[in-house]
């Protein structure tokens, strides 16, 4: 990794973040929505450039991956319509509502963001050897299969083959009506398995981590939960670019052609029950797939217009996400308690007010990572959230995971994190929380068992 000198990464920083608020300024007083898509591409390609070229970061690097996956859910739809390579149709929310507001702030969100990068960025030692750890190996598989189990024993409780007649929308209301929790925490444990399985593996168990993250992958993505099967696979490619296991760059393109190719296909067959699918979908335009990820821009688009008549929420969905750390444990399922609206989590008070039918039928919109800071503090809250994510994942990418355990540690969050992007905290922290425990007691017992072997062979 190459940084600008310790002297000029401060000033190069302000700069950065000055001339993103003159930015958001700027677009926010034109209220032109092309020129915003434009201007924010724009900024995406600079904070790529300078990401990857001055500051050394590999694309697969957790600052860069976390760039892109941001930029692919707030910006897939806008940039191809705004540079006219993508005609429509499109969702009668983007040709309607005002898009600058929101495409501004992204703006803003990803100088801020370069700038924390700026200030984090450090010389990375060079690539020291990533060491095998059998246990953290065997213990992600067995968290695997265990998560596996639990998928399995809870479409159980939703009638089994009733699961695979409903369509994607309806799975969210069997979900809700009965006993989710051991299916909702398959999607917890699946992940944290293949991470350490992929930080952990011996060499010859390669093939083996490849084979079970594209079961995994494949299975759920055919199902129609496309995010559930995008994050994981991109963080266990990363883990794996971090042990030196690098695909060659056209394979990765391909791959992801692949991917952007079959999100559409899935769109358009996942009402359909999954025994009862028929594939025949037509045409489908190269960027079909971008764009519909793109969508992830509506739930900023709504929350600027709500909170010009509601309060800022002051950190509250940040704290109250904290208290989904620990799982409900109950003997019997019974269903979430009455909140009011504002006390709602950001997606359920997204949808209860731009989809009350969906809301209702349990389905829901998502929500943005960058329309959360600001439903919170403000412009203030964006810039400063943004910075801070920056530096971190900067600093982060500097110091070279060689050891499994803090590889997988690093797995664990950044996996749940990838997810905020087009979600709120609610999501965060029970996965990265667990996740890190179970590390932390891989970490302990590989600590014991060495002393034990070590007081053997002293014996």
């Amino acid at each position: 990794m190459t940084t600008a000198r310790p002297s000029t990464r401060p000033l190069a920083s302000a700069v950065t973040a000055l001339a993103g608020a003159g930015l958001w300024w700027l677009l926010e007083s034109s209220g032109s929505d092309r020129l915003a898509a434009l201007a924010a591409g724009l900024v995406l390609a600079v904070a790529a450039m300078v990401g990857t070229g001055r500051l050394g970061l590999g694309l697969l690097s957790p600052p860069m991956l976390y760039l892109a996956v941001l930029a692919m859910f707030h910006l897939g739809m806008a940039l191809p319509w705004a540079l006219g390579l993508y005609s429509g149709p499109f969702p009668m929310w983007f040709a309607t509502l005002r898009l600058a507001p929101a495409l501004a702030l992204v703006a803003l969100a990803m100088c801020a963001y370069l700038a924390g990068m700026l200030w984090g960025a450090r010389p990375a030692p060079r690539q020291a050897t990533v060491h095998a750890n059998p246990l953290l190996f065997g213990c992600g598989v067995g968290i695997y299969l265990a998560g596996c189990a639990m998928f399995f024993a809870g479409l159980e409780s939703f009638g089994a083959m009733r699961f695979f007649d409903a369509s994607y929308a309806e799975t969210y209301r069997l979900a809700a009506q009965f006993d989710p929790r051991l299916f909702g925490t398959s999607f917890t444990m699946v992940p944290i398995g293949l991470y350490l399985a992929a930080a952990g593996f011996p060499r010859r168990w390669l093939l083996g981590v490849i084979l079970l993250a594209a079961i995994w992958v494949t299975g759920i993505f055919y199902l129609g939960f496309r995010g559930f099967a995008m994050i994981p696979a991109l963080v266990v490619l990363a883990v794996l670019s971090e042990r030196g296991y690098r695909a060659p760059v056209w394979l990765n393109l391909a791959l992801a052609a692949l991917a952007l190719a079959a999100i559409p296909v899935v769109r358009a067959v996942r009402d359909q029950g999954a025994r009862d699918r028929s594939w025949e979908v037509g045409k489908i335009h190269p960027l079909a797939g971008m764009v519909e990820m793109g969508g992830s821009l509506r739930p900023l688009v709504h929350t600027l217009a709500y909170l010009e008549v509601e309060p800022r929420r002051w950190g509250r969905t940040y704290w109250r996400s904290l208290t989904t750390v620990w799982p409900n444990l109950a003997r019997r399922w019974e269903g979430g308690r009455y909140l009011p609206l504002d006390q709602l989590p950001p997606n359920h008070w997204l949808t209860a007010q731009a989809e009350p039918g969906a809301y209702r039928q349990y389905g829901g919109l998502g929500f943005s990572a960058v329309a959360e800071p600001y439903m919170n503090f403000g412009l203030a809250g964006v810039m400063g959230y943004f910075f801070g994510l920056g530096a971190i994942l900067a600093r982060a990418a500097a110091r070279r995971a060689a050891r499994p355990v803090r590889l997988a540690a690093w797995a664990v969050v950044l996996g749940p994190l990838l997810w905020t992007t087009r979600n709120s905290f609610e999501i965060f922290f029970r996965p990265a929380v667990w996740g890190l425990l179970i590390v932390a007691m891989v970490w302990l017992l590989s600590g014991i068992l060495r002393s034990r072997r070590e007081a053997a062979w002293a014996c």
